[in-house]
């Protein structure tokens, strides 16, 4: 007696069925990789918050918004807080550099300083950002720029080629005070890219 083989309908049920079990697949591994990228985001701001922290004990203050705050002329507008943080916690000066993680430094905007203006460790006058684990550029504003933050602090491309926006200091919906008032902030934009939206991650 000859076998019988699988006609043209059963096959189409069991690539159905597959395409099926590879698409949940494929979903439970992106939700469970933005998690995870979710989880190191966070751990990257509660470490660079600790940075801050301990690069204030050394040099009196937080580090400020602006290039131009640390003896610099920023080339462009954009990304200059995080780049005058960036420039702030890897100093070579009064014990720093106060963070060290090669994988979380940038420089989507291509610029340059004119000098290495922090004694930096990088090797070069790129003006670094810091990213998180979505690959897109964090924010930060020192708190004395909370009320009135300057023109060159509020311009951020956050990826390489990405689109620009302007970002203010953070409100707290709840107290309806600055987030960090008297201190700093930092956030990052998320897994969408765009600041101000529910997916944005603050230090906790």
């Amino acid at each position: 007696m000859r076998a019988r083989g699988f006609t043209l309908i059963e096959l189409l049920v069991v690539i159905c069925i597959l395409s099926i079990l590879i698409a949940l697949s494929v979903t439970a591994t992106v939700v469970v990789l933005n998690s995870s990228r979710r989880e190191n985001t966070e751990q990257l701001l509660h470490n660079l918050s600790s940075a801050v922290t301990r690069y204030s004990l050394q040099f009196g203050d937080f580090p400020p918004t602006s290039i131009a705050d640390i003896g610099g002329r920023p080339p462009n507008d954009l990304n200059n807080g995080i780049e005058t943080l960036a420039a702030c916690l890897s100093t070579g000066k009064r014990g720093g550099p106060f963070f060290q993680l090669e994988g979380a430094l940038c420089n989507v905007d291509n610029d340059s300083a004119d000098r290495n203006l922090t004694d930096w460790n990088w090797g070069d006058n790129g003006l670094r950002e810091y990213m998180d684990s979505f690959g897109f550029v964090l924010i930060y504003f020192h708190g004395k720029d909370f009320a009135k933050p300057k023109k060159d602090t509020v311009r951020y491309r956050f990826s390489e080629g990405g689109e620009e926006f302007e970002v203010a200091p953070e409100i707290s919906p709840a107290s309806k005070t600055y987030w960090g008032a008297g201190r700093f902030q930092l956030r990052s934009v998320g897994k969408d890219g765009k600041p101000g939206t529910a997916d944005d991650i603050r230090p906790e």
